[in-house]
């Protein structure tokens, strides 16, 4: 899986059903030891879902960049080291009871796991 995706794979993926992008995100993540999400200057952006708030996190930069427009246009895509995001990012997520939107494509808000689920995906 170290090849660049082609347009088509890429497509494909958004498409994808969420459980099928939560395979492909924990297996990028696993191998590229990166987690991606959106920031501006007032920090990563959470957005509110019925579950209350939730971080959202892309396999790669690229994915991030597609939600980076409309009420995001001033964001960019920031790469979080993957031991970071373990030993930082889902102990702060877990205490503080926040949602993570794992891979979302334009049209939904992805697989919404807790951040223990995605610490057992993980570490898998």
């Amino acid at each position: 899986m170290t090849n660049e995706l082609s347009t088509d794979q890429r497509v494909a993926l958004l498409v994808a059903p969420d459980a099928e992008r939560l395979t492909y995100f924990v297996e990028k993540v696993k191998e590229s030891k990166e987690v991606w999400s959106l920031s501006n200057e007032e920090g990563y952006v959470m957005v509110e879902t019925d579950d209350g708030d939730c971080v959202m996190v892309w396999p790669d930069a690229e994915f991030a960049a597609e939600w980076a427009v409309d009420e995001w246009d001033d964001c960019e895509p920031v790469g979080i080291a993957l031991e970071e995001f373990q030993s930082t990012w889902i102990p702060s997520l877990e205490k503080d009871e926040i949602t993570l939107a794992v891979f979302p494509n334009i049209e939904d808000e992805g697989r919404l796991t807790s951040a223990s689920e995605l610490k057992v995906l993980l570490e898998g």
